[in-house]
């Protein structure tokens, strides 16, 4: 029986000679155009003549015809299943692979897609107990709807069994990524990370023997981070604006330049988070709401004196806060204008504020760099050191300047005596 233009199953006898009673096992022939066909015995023994062979069913309607024929009509429909499956996953279906779909060989081998459900259930269980946060959630979705994009777009294919995977699948995935799609290089690259940890994942559940891009190495380019200086920051601190959203702006920015505090985690802190620490100073205690890492910060006197201008701020007691800072794009956009007002040539947002913090108002005034990285709230040490090279850069073009100017000139007590 022909199911579909590519597709035929039939059923037929293979008569065996050595059966003393005459009769045939039924069969069933699986066809698909271009490729050998393939088939397997079924098992039922008949007699050739109650088996009509244009209509693949045993004539007749008593107990055995009516079991043989609705297992016939089982088969072909399991058959049917397990070839639409393979097709919405593969673009190249053969007979061999039906039978063994059917017969339950490789029925344990997974899909890429399916690794990212699997994954995915895990994680949201996660965010459901508190374990993880729903922002990290969402990414891993992203992640699935981008590996979906790729797949449908290069491969033609709705998913991809593991074992098709090669390393050539990371370097294609990143291409698609930013060649197509549009994406920046480094977030482009967090989603091949990503998909490097499924298939880590799938090692790990033994659904795959080794792990196909282990050896892709997903590299970052350090993009240029805007700080402020010392003057820049004095400029800011002295500068008042008579437009009150223009003022609070820059006084959340500072206080965030002066903690390093991320933007989230500012707009999150409560009257709850400013405790009286070990050494009778007033510390901001609190985990970083990206990490979950401890973020803990003494308040400098210039932070406590931005906290005391609005400790009666009518926003801040309705929804016990701080600070009265706004949505994070308007919060941006009041930013660049305060930084035309004060004659500051750099475009200033809540990512600025901490790199400064990291980078002007702590490694540079010589708190070591683990101090930094605590306070940052860093998983790693990795992380911060970026910053130390940021300071490092910086000291080497102020020598260099230096080294242009700089001139030991013959004091004029040595020139006289020369003379004389």
């Amino acid at each position: 029986m022909k199911v579909s233009q590519e597709l035929s199953i039939l059923f037929h006898l293979r008569y065996d000679n050595n059966n003393s009673e005459g009769k045939a096992t039924i069969c069933v022939r699986i066809t698909v155009t271009g490729f050998p066909r393939d088939g397997f015995s079924l098992g039922y023994k008949v007699e050739p003549s109650k088996f009509n062979k244009d209509a693949g069913a045993i004539t007749g309607k008593s107990a055995e015809a009516i079991e043989i024929n609705n297992h016939l009509q089982y088969v072909k429909s399991e058959l049917i299943r397990h070839y639409n499956l393979l097709k919405a996953i593969d673009a190249t279906v053969t007979p061999t692979m039906i039978k063994n779909a059917y017969n339950g060989i490789n029925r344990d081998k997974r899909t890429l897609l399916e690794v990212c459900d699997f994954h995915n259930e895990k994680f949201q269980e996660k965010v459901d107990k508190d374990k993880r946060k729903g922002s990290s959630m969402k990414k891993w979705v992203t992640t699935k709807e981008r590996i979906s994009g790729f797949l449908s777009s290069v491969f033609k294919m709705k998913d991809i069994p593991l074992g098709r995977i090669e390393y050539s699948f990371a370097e294609d995935f990143f291409d698609y990524l930013t060649l197509t799609v549009g994406i920046q290089e480094n977030t482009a690259m967090k989603y091949v990370k990503n998909t490097k940890q499924l298939l880590k994942l799938a090692v790990q559940r033994k659904w795959l023997n080794a792990n196909p891009i282990e050896g892709y190495a997903c590299s970052y380019i350090n993009p240029e981070r805007d700080i402020l200086n010392a003057q820049e920051l004095s400029v800011l601190y002295h500068k008042e604006f008579s437009i009150r959203r223009l003022q609070e702006t820059k006084d959340a920015y500072l206080f965030m330049a002066l903690t390093g505090y991320a933007y989230k985690d500012a707009l999150l802190l409560t009257r709850d988070n400013i405790v009286k620490f070990f050494d009778g100073e007033d510390w901001i205690v609190k985990n970083r709401e990206k990490t979950w890492c401890r973020e803990n910060v003494p308040l400098l006197p210039i932070a406590k004196e931005i906290l005391k201008k609005y400790e009666n701020h009518p926003y801040c007691i309705a929804n016990n806060v701080l600070l009265p800072i706004n949505s994070n794009q308007r919060f941006n956009g009041y930013l660049k204008e305060v930084a035309d007002l004060c004659g500051i040539d750099k475009n200033l947002t809540t990512h600025t504020a901490r790199h400064t913090f990291a980078t002007t108002v702590t490694l540079a005034n010589g708190v070591p760099l683990e101090t930094v990285s605590a306070m940052l709230g860093h998983k790693s040490i990795r992380t911060t050191q970026i910053y130390a090279k940021i300071v490092a850069s910086k000291v080497s073009q102020d020598m260099k300047s230096l080294k242009a100017s700089f001139n030991l000139a013959i004091p004029e007590s040595l020139l006289l005596n020369a003379v004389a």
